[in-house]
């Protein structure tokens, strides 16, 4: 087997395929240790702040938040919800500050779409966020008990090589539910061609302004009139359940 993998490697490198040899397994790996298995409640997404979103799962807490939101201070960080991971979308233009409102969140495992103006901060060795920055197709694989997510860091529209947004695929082996993150507002066509662009996503979540929105996009059965619109995300949430694939 080992001389096989080595066969395609040296015959994807002779082709030029850096972007194919990327996608041979993740690239970054982490393992969380669970006090619990997290029981067996459903998932949910709720408003945790202006522009902060948690998601929750099996005993697995994700934050995601805009780099321009009024939840990303230094000030505001404070009161965030403890949580194992943080997905963070990059400034629209305007103002940002950078990577330095996290510098008090020891520990948290932070992804990010990787800069184009310069490197993140070095891995720290002790305390202090760790970063997993991500070109398009990058991936990170964390598993805490018994509990998995995948993100996978999605491109735009053909062309373009920025990342739009990160899918977040958590599970356990049996069944999992999709979530699409994305980076950007969404016009209502880009809304409306979720389903086709990210066949296999359940809900999509984009900002807007200083509030979130999200879509269901799974439907079971056709259902005739307009197509559903998004709507605002409140501190209720939203409840989802795993689905067997």
């Amino acid at each position: 087997m080992g001389n096989r993998v080595g066969m395609v490697v040296l015959l994807l490198l002779a082709l030029g395929c850096p972007l194919v040899l990327a996608q041979i397994g993740p690239r970054y790996a982490v393992d969380i240790k669970a006090e619990s298995n997290g029981g067996a409640q459903p998932g949910r997404v709720e408003l945790a702040g202006p522009g902060l979103a948690l998601i929750r799962y099996q005993g697995l807490a994700i934050l995601t938040v805009g780099a321009d939101a009024d939840a990303y201070s230094a000030e505001a960080v404070r009161r965030w919800p403890a949580a194992d991971l943080l997905v963070m979308m990059p400034a629209s233009a305007g103002r940002y500050g950078g990577l330095a409102p996290l510098s008090a969140l020891h520990g948290l495992h932070v992804v990010l779409p990787e800069p184009t103006t310069g490197p993140v901060p070095p891995m720290p060795v002790g305390t202090g966020p760790r970063w997993y920055p991500m070109h398009t197709w990058d991936a990170l694989h964390l598993r805490k008990g018994r509990t998995r997510l995948r993100v996978t860091a999605m491109p735009g529209q053909p062309g373009t090589a920025h990342v739009a947004g990160f899918v977040l695929e958590l599970g356990n082996g049996r069944a999992s539910y999709r979530l699409y993150l994305s980076c950007a507002p969404l016009a209502d066509g880009e809304w409306r061609a979720l389903p086709d662009r990210l066949p296999g996503a359940d809900l999509a979540l984009a900002p807007l302004q200083q509030a979130l929105q999200f879509l269901p996009l799974r439907r079971s059965a056709p259902v005739p009139g307009p197509a559903p619109i998004p709507v605002a995300l409140t501190p209720a949430g939203y409840a989802f359940t795993a689905i067997r694939r």
